[in-house]
């Protein structure tokens, strides 16, 4: 299926191209999404206080429905001041494996909150933490598998559902972005390129699998 798709290569420029895209589409809604978020997390940096966590998580989940059921946004919050993250998204050496552990918060869920536990740690640490989803995913493994050699940034090879472990996923980013030199752009602009073009010109020519599943496999 990866071969009836023709990736453009990815360069600087296509990806300021999509930034762009992304900022300005459908009447600047997608950007103000994510400056209202980036506005309220960067006033409550911490996760210490229950209603500050709560008025994060509610619109977070608002705002890029990241399925979490309005009755458990409560044990959700609750379940991450529990946790004791901030040391782990802020620390020195931060921990990767916060995103894993966020991802199973709530306690009516029978499937892991991936997605959501990704952007909750980026919005706090963008330059850390780069964001999952199903187009991310979909659009890393795809673009690796293409015959043409110049754009298998990965290879050892992967499949989507090594994807949903974080460690993984960030594994398989990084080496996607030291390939194609993209290191002078920041992971928010790259996750911006990658949702919009595997949204939007990937389209239903590529099957991108769910990130809301249950896996701890490692690469």
């Amino acid at each position: 299926m990866a071969k009836t798709f023709q990736f453009d290569y990815p360069t600087p420029e296509l990806v300021k191209e999509y930034v762009d895209k992304f900022d300005n589409d459908n009447n600047r809604s997608d950007f103000f999404k994510d400056s209202a978020i980036i506005k309220l997390f960067d006033k409550f940096p911490n996760n210490t206080e229950l209603d500050e966590v709560l008025a994060k998580v509610t619109l977070l989940n608002a705002f890029y429905s990241t399925q979490i059921l309005d009755m458990d946004l409560l044990n959700v919050s609750r379940d991450i001041v529990a946790l004791k993250i901030d040391s782990s998204i802020y620390g020195e050496k931060v921990d990767y494996d916060i995103v894993n552990r966020i991802a199973y918060c709530g306690s009516f869920y029978q499937r892991k909150l991936y997605s959501f536990a990704s952007k909750y740690c980026s919005f706090h640490n963008p330059a850390e933490f780069p964001i999952v989803d199903s187009y991310s995913k979909g659009m890393l493994y795809y673009m690796n598998k293409i015959e043409e050699k110049r754009f298998r940034f990965f290879h050892q090879g992967f499949t989507q559902n090594d994807l949903n472990n974080y460690h993984n996923y960030c594994k398989v980013y990084n080496a996607f972005v030291k390939h194609f030199k993209l290191e002078n752009i920041s992971y928010k602009e790259i996750d911006k390129y990658l949702w919009k073009y595997a949204k939007y010109e990937m389209g239903s020519k590529i099957q991108i699998t769910d990130t809301t599943v249950y896996l701890d496999r490692l690469i």
